[in-house]
């Protein structure tokens, strides 16, 4: 999709998502876009481009994301470290939660 949102100039990629995963992604994205300014050799380049590849880079000041909640009613941008979109967001907190829950699973499973 990023790559298809950069064939033309004036193209906008909107996305909705309830997945961590994809913030994830944005934030390597992000981040090889940052990245790729600065790469001065093609093994460099071919490194960066292992993991994300050239067409998928964003520039920070390309990037919005939103964080909706739906029992407050709000919109609110979602915090940036460095440019980077924050891990602190409520998608990131439940997929914790998930993780933690699963994790006591595993421990009662041990206990079996």
């Amino acid at each position: 999709m990023l790559e298809f949102n950069k064939m033309n100039n004036g193209n906008k990629l909107i996305l909705t998502t309830h997945s961590p995963y994809l913030i994830n992604y944005l934030t390597l994205a992000v981040k090889a876009g940052e990245l790729k300014q600065q790469i001065k050799t093609n093994a460099q380049r071919n490194s960066l481009e292992r993991i994300v590849p050239s067409e998928a880079t964003i520039d920070a000041k390309d990037l919005s994301i939103y964080e909706l909640d739906e029992q407050r009613g709000s919109i609110q941008p979602l915090k940036t470290y460095e440019g980077l979109p924050s891990d602190e967001n409520r998608l990131n907190k439940m997929l914790d939660e998930g993780n933690e829950l699963f994790a006591q699973l595993i421990e009662i499973q041990q206990q079996l």
